[in-house]
């Protein structure tokens, strides 16, 4: 790895571990507490805005300089050649599904009941990430993704291949629908169930999750093959941003991964917040392709997408 491609990534590293212990240290009971609104349009909660003001922290002062978008704040113009597209926390849901604790009066352990001890772990569904990918002159250069509930860091350098937790990985060589592993988005109408079906039917096995950053990162290392978001138009806006793919991306050109939309064209780079799309991504072309043919074969009502 290059000396300034080494740089980027130990800083990208830092920056998510800066995140995740601001995860760890959180308050449980005000994870999903709604704090305002996003520079997306959707609702900002304190885990976000937490996680935000750690990742914004750390990279203000980091090296090298870079701009930073993100889905909070937005764009901030640092006058860098570099702009880091930052997602604090990918799969918000996932981070604030924690548990129902219950009190016990009548023992010992009723204190921990009321305030659990949370050091060194995290509560809520854990599957949720922090993802960063480093654009220069309209190409990534460089992808970080935390799975923030395990510590797991997913890395990559433009040439330099990927790293899991600094062993080098790739992705793996299946080219067929049915011997893949493939992370799916919940369908959210009759018609994206319908094309879902030929694949919840024809996968060797499927996953849903919820995280699409960490979808991604998986199909870089071989835990995962693919992944499909069916809402060819998504009724509720949910489609993935810039944020939540730019991190994995990186990733994922570094070991011949494929990620387009559903359509099969390519996914923007642009840093515009409101560009919503839904991925179709697999470990090769080849896959990708037979994606593409089984998903397509239902034919599309578009008075009922």
């Amino acid at each position: 790895m290059t000396d300034r491609g080494r740089q980027i990534v130990e800083t990208l590293i830092a920056c998510g571990q800066a995140v995740r212990a601001a995860v760890v240290r959180a308050e449980y009971h005000r994870m999903a507490e709604v704090v305002g609104m996003g520079a997306d349009g959707f609702a900002t909660t304190h885990i976000d805005q937490l996680a935000e003001i750690a990742a914004l922290g750390f990279l203000e002062n980091a090296e090298p300089r870079m701009n930073i978008l993100s889905e909070e704040v937005g764009f901030i113009d640092r006058g860098s050649s570099l702009t880091a597209i930052v997602d604090p926390i990918d799969a918000t849901n996932n981070a604030v599904a924690v548990p129902n604790f219950v009190p016990r009066q009548d023992t010992d352990l009723a204190q921990i009941a009321q305030t659990p001890l949370n050091e060194g772990h995290v509560f809520g569904f854990p599957y949720y990430a922090f993802s960063v990918g480093v654009v220069e002159d309209g190409e990534l250069v460089a992808g970080c993704v935390v799975n923030l509930p395990t510590g797991e860091v997913f890395t990559a350098a433009r040439g330099q291949g990927v790293e899991l937790d600094g062993v080098p990985v790739t992705a793996r060589g299946v080219e067929t629908v049915d011997r893949a592993i493939i992370g799916l988005v919940r369908p959210e109408t009759e018609t994206a169930w319908r094309a879902m079906k030929t694949i919840m039917t024809g996968a060797r096995r499927v996953r849903i999750t919820g995280c699409s950053a960490l979808d991604l990162a998986l199909i870089a290392c071989g835990s995962l093959d693919a992944m499909v978001n069916p809402n060819r138009i998504s009724p509720g806006g949910h489609g993935e941003k810039i944020v939540d793919y730019a991190g994995a991306l990186a990733l994922l050109n570094e070991v011949g991964g494929v990620l387009t939309g559903f359509d099969g064209a390519p996914v923007s780079l642009d840093f515009d917040l409101s560009y919503r799309v839904p991925l179709l991504a697999a470990a090769n072309p080849r896959l990708h392709a037979d994606l593409i043919n089984t998903l397509h074969r239902e034919p599309w009502d578009e008075a009922n997408l």
